[in-house]
């Protein structure tokens, strides 16, 4: 299969020049999606559990009282890029600025109030709009995102009403009881797969080790005591099953 893509993509086989790049299916990914130049790898990371929960507790804390909500979390996601490595031991970094996203970022805390109005359509609208926002983070943190070594040049493609509806599809797959576990599995390849630029990504773990490791997360959560630490656990680990190639340079030109 991976001499038949390398076909495809030269021409060899439908005839012509390579095809381009902007030959895409409406999702946006490519019609023909770039081949690794070697294979899957994954990230490394290495957060401190005092750095990651107090870092995260400002950001929360900067949600709730919504102006400070961009340096907070700008810090926050650039103290995490930090603490992950690629493959190669090349460690990320994080460049984006408050200023970039203070409107997006301001507007996700607001239906923390939103939600207290009595009014149910008001309450839902609220919800929809902080899914459609988080996808729109998400666009700026790949976007801002780099590698030490310059080796790193990524975006992400997905739809935000795509990203918006997965998050509707996980809440209501609550009801199986454990089902919630596979579509937060999809949800993270599907991620995952719409990230493009010089490297690849995909997901790898079961559905079943991401419902094993999240009750774990939950159960320890609840003692309150071992938050900081299973926090620090379950981070690791998301990050730990993520794995990238580098594409070949014929493709990522």
């Amino acid at each position: 299969m991976h001499y038949l893509a390398q076909m495809i993509h030269s021409g060899q086989i439908l005839g012509g020049p390579r095809l381009p790049r902007i030959i895409r299916w409406s999702s946006g990914c490519p019609l023909f999606p770039p081949l690794p130049a070697a294979g899957y790898n994954a990230l490394v990371p290495s957060l401190p559990v005092w750095g990651l929960f107090g870092r995260w507790l400002l950001m929360v804390v900067g949600q709730v009282l919504i102006v400070p909500s961009p340096w907070t979390t700008t810090n926050f996601y650039r103290f995490v890029a930090s603490h992950v490595a690629l493959p190669g031991g090349s460690a990320l970094r994080f460049t984006g600025r408050p200023g970039e996203i203070w409107p997006v970022v301001a507007g996700i805390g607001l239906p923390t109030w939103v939600q207290q109005v009595p009014n149910g359509l008001v309450r839902l609208t609220a919800t929809l709009l902080t899914w459609v926002l988080l996808g729109l983070v998400l666009r700026w943190i790949c976007a801002r995102l780099e590698a030490e070594d310059g080796s790193l040049r990524i975006a992400f493609t997905g739809s935000v009403l795509a990203y918006a509806g997965w998050h509707l599809l996980l809440i209501l797959s609550l009801v199986t009881v454990i089902g919630w576990a596979w579509i937060l599995k999809a949800f993270l390849e599907w991620i995952c797969s719409r990230i493009t630029g010089t490297h690849v990504f995909r997901f790898e773990a079961t559905g079943l080790a991401v419902l094993g490791h999240t009750l774990v997360l939950i159960v320890l959560c609840a003692f309150i005591v071992p938050i900081p630490w299973a926090m620090q656990w379950y981070a690791s680990w998301l990050i730990s099953r993520i794995s990238t190639a580098r594409i070949e340079r014929e493709h990522a030109s």
